[in-house]
């Protein structure tokens, strides 16, 4: 059988009896000698009945299509930009193998250049 359990100590003793004592009342198992076993009893005949499987951790039944159709969009996703990383990295790689374009992009050109000049930077890829 229980014994009587006050409760852990909630403050500390600084002369407020009053509020120690309401604190303790609040906090303390209840007195009834068959609450313990009611409880278990309580617990026991709603696991037995099966009544868990309605409790708030169980997926309801309609959102598991929901769910399959999210997870089948999150695949495809995560799949295609799989693929265009791939795609990217074998595009960097080809371009490190074979070089860049001759001179790159031109944003202003000073004057023209000789075609001896072009082929110097085009070979110093400058």
């Amino acid at each position: 059988m229980t014994t009587h359990y006050t409760g852990p100590r909630l403050v500390e003793d600084d002369g407020d009896a009053e509020l120690i004592s309401a604190l303790r009342q609040l906090y303390a198992a209840p007195d009834a000698p068959l609450y313990w076993s009611g409880l278990e009893r309580r617990i026991m005949d709603r696991i037995a009945a099966g009544d868990a499987f309605d409790s708030w951790w169980v997926v309801p039944a309609q959102w598991v299509r929901i769910g399959l159709i999210a997870a089948g969009f999150a695949l495809i996703v995560a799949g295609s930009l799989y693929l265009r990383s791939r795609a990217e990295q074998r595009e960097m790689a080809y371009e490190g193998v074979v070089g860049p374009a001759a001179s790159g992009p031109t944003i202003a050109i000073r004057e023209g250049k000789t075609d001896r000049q072009t082929t110097y930077h085009y070979i110093n890829g400058r």
